[in-house]
């Protein structure tokens, strides 16, 4: 099937983390090799990283549209949802019944893919990752991007550096509450973050392969809905901290869609909680 290809604006700084060195949160990059063999180092959001907002989003509607209670669903359950859940039995046990009432009631689970107890269930969906749109990459992204002026400038030009404070607690309000021994060790800290720049662009890709059904390009439509509404969607980390915000161009939303796996959630409520039971375990 054919590729789509999207960009995301940064609306705000972004972070993509690959350890630390000193109080600094190191930004992920990658080697590629340039077209005249040598090799440059750039920044880029991983595509597992997509993925796990789209099965998020999905996990999220999921439990609110099925009003399920806190507490009420079992570890392996919630693996299965919120991550693709795990191998957790040997041997093989696989259900050729269960794998159809998974593609009848959970399509989004077959087109993202998932574990559970024995079985390796693979997706349809293909992610790639976000790539700067900056000079070094310019020879591997699409000719609608790789000709705007965001292109011409080197990876360096996108990069910066974020840092905050873990204030002392000792000189607020809150200090007032504190034994007097205590309140003599200061927690002040400075810390800082590399990131890409607001303003800079990146592009990604999403494809279904050959196996994928109707259902399953329905869900994808549904996924990015839900984990991008009104074209803004959260990436990599710090988002707690206000970072990682984008704007897409390139995908559609439909809202349509959404409604429809909505209103299929809450007239199968207990088959699919029942299935959850049954698949995870």
């Amino acid at each position: 099937m054919t590729i789509t290809y999207y960009t995301a604006t940064a609306i705000t700084p972004l972070h993509h983390g690959a350890g630390t060195a000193g109080n600094t949160a190191l930004l992920r990059t990658e080697q590629i090799v340039q077209p005249d063999g040598t090799s440059a180092t750039v920044p880029y959001i991983s595509g597992n990283s997509i993925r796990h907002g789209l099965r998020s989003a999905l996990a999220w509607h999921l439990a609110r549209t099925l009003t399920i209670e806190p507490g009420s669903l079992s570890k392996p359950v919630v693996d299965l949802l919120w991550s693709g859940g795990a191998i957790t039995e040997t041997g093989s046990q696989t259900s050729l019944d269960t794998l159809r009432r998974v593609e009848e009631l959970l399509p989004h689970l077959a087109m993202l893919g998932y574990s559970a107890r024995s079985d390796l269930a693979a997706g349809t969906l293909r992610v790639g990752p976000l790539m700067l749109v900056c000079a070094e990459n310019a020879w591997r992204l699409p000719e609608y991007v790789a000709e705007t002026p965001h292109a011409l400038k080197r990876a360096a030009a996108y990069r910066s550096e974020e840092f905050g404070t873990r204030h002392d607690i000792t000189t607020t309000p809150a200090g007032r509450f504190l034994d007097v021994a205590q309140a003599l060790t200061s927690t002040q800290m400075i810390y800082d973050w590399q990131t890409i720049k607001s303003g800079a662009v990146l592009c990604g890709s999403m494809q279904l392969t050959p196996a994928a059904t109707e259902q399953h390009q329905t869900m994808l439509d549904v996924a990015v809905a839900l984990w991008a509404p009104d074209g803004v969607a959260s990436v990599g980390a710090r988002s707690s901290t206000g970072a990682g915000m984008v704007r897409l161009d390139g995908m559609s939303a439909d809202t349509d869609a959404v409604d429809a796996w909505t209103d299929r959630l809450v007239d199968n409520r207990a088959d699919i909680l029942d299935l959850l039971t049954e698949v995870a375990g």
